[in-house]
Parts: C-alpha cells; structure tokens; sequence
C-alpha cells in the first residue's frame, strides 16, 4: 500500500515538473517601451502574457531585436524564477540553409543553355565554399555548381526572426505576466530645430526629433522615451551578430507639432516622453515633433575678434574684416523659451520683403539647461566692415637691474593708441561686438566707448554705427614688459 502511494506521489511530482511544450509568447497591444539614448542605444521593454503550470516551463519570446546584447536581457515577474535564457540569432538566409544541409540530400536546379529550361537533379551537399555549393553527384564531386539548390524542409534551428528562449520555474499555474527589458543597439535618434525668424527681436522654434531604427526588428504600438545626456556604456569585445541590415531606409512623418514635451531629470540626464503611442518600422527614420516655442526673444550681434597683438614695435593695420553674425537667446521664461534643449542642429529661415521664405543660416547647439544662454553663429555679414590700425607704439624705460654675466633686467612700459572704423552699409542701425586680446598685466588709459573687461587678457567693446554710416572706436592701452639684455 505504502509502495503504490509512493509511485502515485513520484508520478504526481513528474507531472508537475516535466516540462511542457514551449509557449510562444506574443507581444501584446499597446505593452512595449522604448528608453533611446543617443549613443546609437536603447533599452527595451516589453510586457507579455502566458498561461503557465506551476513547475519548469519553457516559453519563446518571438520579435525580440536582432542586435540585442543578449547579456543584457532581464525577464521577471511575480512567482517567477528564471532558471536558463538563449539567444536564437540563427536567421534564415540561403547560407545558414547550406550549412545546416551539409550531408544531407538537396534538390540541385541549373538552367539548360539550349532552351532556358530548368534540370532538376538529386545530390548530396557534401560542404560549402561561401554561398558556393559542393556536391557530390552521380559523375562526381562539382565545386562549382552553376545553380541553386532547393531546400525541402525549414531546419527546426533556423527562425524569420531572432527569438530568446527562457526556461522558468512557476509557483503556481495561471496567466501570468512576464516582463522582459534588454538593451540593443541600432536605435538613435537627434534632435533639429527650425528657427522661423519672424521679427526683428522674436523668432519661432520648433524641435524635431529624428529616430533611426537599424535594430532588425520593427516596434509596433511603442511608447517612447529619449535620453539627452552621455550615458556610459561598458562594451564587450566580443559580441554576435545576426545578418547584415539591409540598406534601405524608409522615411515618415509621424506627428503634426503639439506643443513642448516637458523633460524629466533621471539621475542628471533628460528624460522626454513623447505623448503619443507610434510605430517604427525597421530601416525607418521617423520624425516626431519634440518642443514648439513660439514668440521667443532674441538679440543679432554681429561679432569680430581683433587681429592685433600688443607685443612689439611694430605698426599693425587690417582692413574691412567682416564681422560674423551671431543670434543671442536667453534659455529662460522670460524669452518665452525655458526648457532643456537637447543638442542638435538649428536652421534659420526668414522671408524676404515678397514674403518669400529664404535659409539664412544653421548652427549647432551643445545640451542646453535651463537658463544657459545660447550662442549661435550664422555667417558673415555682408555689409557690414571692420578697419582698425595701430596709430601710435610709445616706448619707455622705467628701470634697468644689474644681473650676472653683464646682463640687465630692463623694466619697460609699451603705450598702444589703437583707432577701429565699423562701416554700416545697411539700411537699420547696427552695432559691432569687438574682442580684443590683451597681454597680461594690461591697463587701459583711455578710451572713446566704455569698454568691458571679459576676463583677465580679453577686453570688449560694443561700437554702436548708425544706418549707412560710419563709427570709430579709440582706445589707449598700456603694457608693462620685462626684458633681459646682455652686452
């Protein structure tokens, strides 16, 4: 009696833990994230169901990214324990199908040269050259077949799709919810802005962001979420691949603009969830709008930075540099801006007095804070010149120190009298920024517009011109010098 109840319980036990056929797992609507970094990364994040037993079970999670760093892949769930994951990367391609027919009996066609008809012959597929069959047939052993072969079966190793396989223990049976996250590469995306200069002082931005999938798989009914921000990322040295991707890249338009998408600070990155559910096809670059900002301040500068070098005797002249023009934006609310700016690339249109819309100019921005103020560099102005000249270099001793080996340190004091003419050739009042570096120890003894003392050898100044006018700017510098001479 003890005996039949032990082999009733042992045979419960077996039924309980035996592991049953494997479940293919389909994704499920509206249940998959995608976390994208611009580091040509992205962490996926896909939400299943299956009905489990309790015990060992083996499920197959079908689509998952052919460029998955399979390491990475977490599956978990409540009552869950995974015991053992594969990455199934072994694609369908007429190479693996050679390979995985070595020895066996194929179907070998070739085309009679007379009348272009087809010659079926049975042969064996002893080894392979690349993608060049070797068989061995009724008169030989041919190596270079000059036709295909056909396959009478889908080897139960080769799949449409990459698969990861889990073997996982349940505690009690039921439909279950399994959650499965892995990072891959071939997914980026970045961000371009169109600058609509609509006045003088306000301009409208919009931000586009532009996502490239080369991931080999495509992402239906995804949420998405993008990264701004250098995340770092240990590499492996040895990694497997799947196929190559195809070449062919599609493009789509995925939303009209809606307004901005607030960014989240996670761990002092960006984070932007984009409000809407969207698919990304694979080889697809979609583009969704990201910020709208509308009315926002702005300042045109037109910059140049002064050749000259106060450091010796002689004259120095430079003639009609044009300045660069540079637009100034404020990150803040007050501009009507405010809000994190991931980097990318900013291209400005105007119209023209017939209304019609011309490019005048593109820049790239660095990630943006909020606050921080932008600089962007356009081109060169066309009418607008800068001429400056060195008029005067005084010299004067101020101390001579006896030193070893009939040497002396002569104190020296340099005085430069410098004139610069900014020509305004446009029909609007304009001023010119000019920079000029200064040796250490400088001081300034006059000058006919109140300059600003950038940093310790860099001094601007801001020379105001009227419309189709000239002004000048003069200023005298002073320089201390220490030299050693020896007779």
């Amino acid at each position: 009696m003890k005996f039949g109840l032990s082999l009733l319980a042992l045979g419960t036990f077996l039924a309980h833990t035996a592991t049953a056929e494997p479940l293919l797992l389909k994704a499920d609507d509206n249940t998959l994230s995608l976390s994208i970094y611009n580091q040509n990364l992205a962490l996926v994040k896909d939400t299943r169901s299956a009905d489990l037993k309790s015990g060992v079970n083996e499920v197959i999670f079908d689509g998952v990214a052919q460029r998955i760093q399979s390491e990475t892949a977490i599956i978990y769930g409540e009552g869950i324990k995974v015991n053992e994951q594969n990455y199934s990367y072994n694609l369908m391609s007429y190479d693996n199908f050679l390979k995985q027919f070595i020895g066996k009996e194929v179907m070998a066609v070739r085309q009679n040269p007379e009348n272009g008809k087809n010659i079926f012959e049975r042969a064996r597929l002893i080894g392979t050259n690349g993608s060049q069959p070797i068989l061995q047939t009724e008169y030989g052993i041919d190596a270079a077949y000059p036709g295909r072969i056909i396959f009478n079966i889908v080897p139960a190793n080769l799949s449409n799709k990459p698969t990861l396989t889990a073997k996982l223990s349940a505690q009690n049976s039921g439909n279950k919810t399994l959650n499965l996250a892995y990072l891959t590469d071939g997914l980026s995306w970045k961000t371009d802005y169109v600058a609509n200069v609509s006045s003088p002082t306000k301009l409208n931005l919009t931000g586009w962001v532009t996502i490239n999938n080369e991931s080999g798989i495509d992402y239906d009914n995804a949420k998405i979420q993008l990264i701004a921000g250098d995340v770092n990322v240990v590499r492996n040295t040895f990694r497997t691949r799947g196929v190559m991707m195809a070449k062919a890249v599609a493009f789509d338009n995925a939303m009209e603009a809606s307004g901005s998408v607030e960014p989240e600070t996670v761990n002092s990155y960006e984070l932007y969830t984009l409000p809407t559910i969207t698919t990304i096809k694979d080889h697809q670059n979609k583009q969704i709008a990201l910020i709208e900002k509308n009315d926002v301040s702005y300042e045109k500068e037109f910059n140049i930075h002064s050749p000259f070098y106060f450091g010796g005797m002689a004259q120095s002249e430079f003639e009609k540099m044009h300045p660069s023009i540079t637009y100034v934006m404020k990150n803040e609310a007050t501009s009507n801006l405010g809000i994190s700016l991931p980097a990318g690339t900013v291209r400005f249109y105007q119209n023209d007095k017939n209304g019609n819309l011309q490019f005048i100019g593109s820049s790239r921005i660095n990630n943006t804070a909020k606050e921080d103020i932008l600089r962007l560099r356009l081109g060169d102005a066309f009418n607008i010149s800068v001429s400056g000249k060195v008029t005067r270099i005084k010299e004067k001793e101020l101390s001579r120190q006896q030193k070893k080996n009939q040497c002396h340190l002569v104190k020296t004091l340099q005085t430069y009298d410098v004139s610069v003419t900014v020509n305004n050739a446009e029909d609007e009042d304009n001023a010119v920024v000019l920079t000029q570096n200064m040796p250490q120890r400088y001081q300034i003894i006059k000058e006919s517009i109140k300059g600003t003392e950038k940093n310790a050898t860099t001094r601007t100044w801001r020379i105001p011109a009227k419309k189709n006018d000239k002004a000048t700017l003069t200023y005298t510098v002073e320089v201390p010098y220490d030299t050693q001479i020896c007779e």
